[in-house]
């Protein structure tokens, strides 16, 4: 047994580009990553403290956009103010973060890649934070008025005032806002999962039902609501990234084989 794992440990010494730390070491890279990553969220958070007139201004205009006006909302809480201050500051915080602490992860996982999986670490690492904003921009840009404009026409139906206070509306809009931005990461951990050859397009098609499942149910998890409607608003979009999943991964898998047989 000790000489299966000597020469399992010389058999990855031997692998190129692969780098052999002591344990002790890489608690300390890690240690190292986890310390710049909150410097890299402290900076982000302190930015956006300061700009939080801005940001809450941004946040009303979708508020704005469906006929309604800011100054209506109500303030309830004592404290109220100061945990929409907090909440828009740790919320922009991490948006601005965002690309600083996956690049500090990516440096940590680098010496643990073969060269071939290192060519993937940036475009992987790049399409995080892009699916990111593009999920918050696309729930800014279109969700968001069409769900306060949903909900304000059902309190009339129910007979109603839509009353709202301003952490409320707030809450609602950050939540939607975070839940978007990481529930469009779900394409890029299939694509990855597919360029490391955990699975194939054609595992993919033959499991379109269990993964609207899947997209329903985490629907469910992000939404801040359970109605048909906003569940819809989310659930629809992701299985379009899905079917568009399907059609990357045969792409890939099709230059693949080619490389493969001209090789």
């Amino acid at each position: 047994m000790p000489d299966e794992i000597k020469e399992n440990h010389d058999d990855d010494e031997s692998r190129p580009g692969f780098e052999t730390k002591p344990f002790l070491a890489h608690l300390e890279d890690l240690r190292w990553t986890i310390i710049r990553c909150v410097c890299a969220l402290a900076v982000g958070v302190t930015i956006c403290a300061f700009t939080a007139r801005y940001i809450l201004k941004a946040l009303y205009q979708p508020y704005i956009a469906a006929g309604q006006d800011p100054h209506d909302l109500l303030n309830w809480g004592v404290v109220d103010p100061f945990s929409i201050h907090m909440e828009i500051s740790v919320f922009g915080g991490i948006t601005l973060a965002l690309p600083l602490m996956l690049y500090f992860v990516g440096q940590f996982l680098l010496p643990a890649l073969t060269p071939r999986e290192k060519r993937f670490i940036a475009p992987i690492f790049a399409a995080g934070t892009g699916l990111f904003i593009i999920g918050i921009s696309f729930c800014y840009g279109f969700v968001l008025k069409a769900a306060i404009l949903f909900f304000l026409d059902y309190s009339h139906y129910l007979g109603f005032n839509a009353t709202w206070t301003a952490k409320a509306l707030i809450d609602f809009e950050v939540q939607m806002l975070i839940g978007f931005g990481l529930a469009f990461e779900f394409p890029l951990v299939i694509i990855v999962l597919n360029l490391f050859g955990l699975v194939s397009s054609q595992q993919l098609a033959s499991k379109r039902r269990h993964a609207a499942l899947i997209i329903f149910i985490a629907a469910c998890c992000i939404i801040p609501s359970t109605d048909p409607f906003s569940l819809s608003l989310l659930t629809v979009p992701l299985y379009v990234l899905y079917e568009a999943c399907i059609g990357i991964a045969r792409i890939v898998e099709s230059r693949k084989k080619k490389k493969d047989s001209e090789g």
